[in-house]
């Protein structure tokens, strides 16, 4: 039985590739859309994520990078139940660019624009990551979505409305990122996205305001501008 089923599952991600490749949204991955309104606190993972994994079919690198220098964060890729919950909370549409700084393997930039109509970008400092997140946009024959090796504070982020942040850079890092979001915030509207332990620091920008009350557990939601 337990064959039976993965190679019921394996058949399902190989559907869902095809229809990615042939440039349609998959009603799968819509229907999950609105099925998460709710998700679970926390960082933990589950069937979403197998589901995930199957569909894009990302290469971890092996080596993985070093240490990451003072203000960086290891990467861990964000829950897929959180980043169905992303998209519900901002709406994403064809007028909208979503910037994921700190993208790793590129998840959220890939999910999101599978499944929106929105222009993703993901930037990231590791170069293997990155590499590994290109690779998947060839396979899948997929261009919405784009990746960059480049450090979050020297990025041209201009053609961002929406910001994602799970946890990338702690400390001055952090600062000089917000900094910079900030001055972006005084050309035009923009959202800020926050999971983790950095919503509680982003939370305190009173340059901000929050949608609902921002939680870590949770993606939270900022306006500026």
């Amino acid at each position: 039985m337990r064959h039976r089923l993965e190679a019921i599952n394996a058949e399902l991600c190989v559907t869902i590739r095809a229809e990615i490749q042939q440039g349609s949204r998959p009603d799968l991955l819509t229907r999950l859309l609105d099925e998460n309104a709710s998700p679970a606190p926390g960082l933990s993972f589950n069937f979403l994520d197998e589901l995930l994994a199957g569909i894009l079919q990302l290469e971890e690198p092996d080596p993985l990078p070093a240490h990451p220098p003072d203000g960086m964060v290891f990467y861990q890729p964000t829950p897929a139940r959180h980043i169905f919950q992303l998209m519900r909370l901002t709406a994403l549409t064809a007028t909208d660019v979503l910037i994921d700084l700190g993208s790793g393997l590129g998840q959220v930039p890939l999910l999101a624009s599978i499944c929106s109509r929105a222009r993703t970008v993901g930037i990231e400092r590791e170069e293997v990551y990155v590499a590994c997140a290109r690779r998947c946009v060839r396979r899948l024959n997929f261009h919405r979505a784009t990746f960059l090796q480049q450090d979050a504070r020297e990025a041209d982020l201009s053609a961002g409305t929406i910001f994602y942040l799970y946890t990338p850079f702690t400390g001055s890092v952090l600062a000089e990122v917000l900094e910079k979001l900030q001055q972006e915030s005084r050309v035009r509207p923009i959202r800020i996205c926050t999971f983790g332990p950095c919503t509680e620091t982003v939370a305190q920008a009173s340059w901000l305001e929050a949608n609902g009350h921002p939680d870590p557990g949770h993606v939270a939601v900022f306006r500026a501008g």
